[in-house]
Order: structure tokens, then sequence, then C-alpha cells
């Protein structure tokens, strides 16, 4: 657990990738499996390099509940969202059949669920391969996302008055398999609480990564890379 200041905490919690999973295979009539099923996002996962993600994806992967940035010292937060495929392999050596069931996924579809019903919508490029999971188990991939870019959300315009300000991101991947179906996402909401100076003066100048202003904690301001004057 990661102490934050006028947050309390952030609680970073171990989930099991493997178990008892719906999966779906294109068979020769496309369409018999849920669109919103082939592929999901599994979780936000926290940093381990940077504001990145370079660890390996097992049963024992850490994920973060909710995110936490501080205004005052960045004004983006990067997401690292672990994106599963439920479709199952069907490549084979005997028959000379290339795998289909690989997805490209292009797109991050967000829509900010702001205090008071408000929403902004917008689009982000991504670029991630999902390999197809093997008999139980999904493949997976994480892609690294500046989930809420600089310059898209102004703190001061974010209905509330409290310290903390509370929006949550609605999120969806979409791509496209090798065999040329377009897949898309269900929805998944990851809730950021944004304040300002509630990272500030801890003394140890980052954590979990180092991922400055946002989740962990910084020393100063000259450690930030977007500081408020």
């Amino acid at each position: 657990m990661l102490s934050l200041g006028k947050f309390g905490a952030v609680r970073w919690v171990g989930v099991a990738l493997l178990g008892a999973t719906a999966f779906a295979t294109f068979a020769a009539a496309p369409g018999c499996a849920d669109n919103n099923t082939m592929v999901f996002i599994r979780a936000i996962v926290p940093p381990t390099k940077g504001c990145g993600y370079d660890g390996t994806i097992d049963q024992s992967v850490i994920t973060v509940t909710y995110g936490a940035l501080d205004w005052s010292c960045k004004k983006e937060y990067v997401a690292n969202i672990l994106i599963a495929n439920s479709l199952q392999k069907n490549a084979s050596n005997e028959i000379r059949r290339t795998e289909a069931n690989r997805v490209q996924i292009d797109t991050l579809q967000v829509t900010a669920l702001l205090p008071g019903g408000a929403q902004l919508a917008y689009d982000i490029p991504v670029t991630a391969v999902v390999e197809p999971g093997d008999g139980t188990t999904p493949g997976y991939a994480v892609v690294g996302v500046p989930l809420l870019p600089i310059g898209k959300i102004d703190y001061d315009r974010i209905p509330g008055t409290g310290l903390v300000k509370q929006v949550n991101f609605e999120l969806r991947v979409s791509g496209t398999t090798l065999g040329g179906h377009v897949v898309t996402s269900g929805p998944f909401v990851f809730p950021l609480r944004i304040g300002e100076g509630i990272l500030k003066a801890r003394g140890d100048g980052g954590a979990s990564g180092s991922c400055v202003g946002q989740d962990g904690i910084y020393a100063d301001l000259s450690s930030c890379p977007n500081p408020s004057p």
C-alpha cells in the first residue's frame, strides 16, 4: 500500500489472470461470438520503468485500483493498459494455415465522465499486438497511453470544490484481427483522482517505477515534468 498524503493511500492488488474464461474462436461463420468479449481491457498495471511497463505478465501481476495525479507537478496521466485477447489460436503447420486471430489494436476510445454529469469523448491512436489465447489462458499485451493528455482537461474547470476531484474514464480498445475482423472491447471504467500538492514533500523522489507526479510521490518541484508556476 502506497501512502499519498491527502489521498490516504492507493491500493494495488494482485489478480489471477488464469482461470475459467469463455473463449471465442472464429469458425467458418464469423460473428458467432460476442464482439465485446473477443478483446477486453483486463486492468491498469503500475509502471515499472519511468512511466512505462516492461514487466512480465502472469497470474501474479499487480494492478492499480485507481489513479492519482498531482496537478501542481504534472498535467497528464499515463496509464499502462493490460489488454486481453480471448480468441483461440488457429494456426496450423500441417495445413499451412496462418494465425488469423492475432489482434492489432489501433485505437483507445476514451470518455471522461466529469463530476456533475458532463462528458468529454476523444480517441487516442495506439499500437499493440495481442496474441490469441491458448486453452483457458488469454493472450495479453500492455500498452502505455497518455490517458489524460496535456491540454485535454483543465483542472480548474472540473466541477467540484474539494481538494481532490475525481474523473472516471470509460475506456474501450478497438482493432482488427489478422483475419480482417474488426473487434471492440466492452467498457472498462478507471477512476482518476486529481488534486494540487497531494503528492508533495515525501522526500524520496518517487516510487513504484518513479513516474513522477502520478500514483507515486515526488520530493520537490524540480523533479516535476510540468510544474505549476
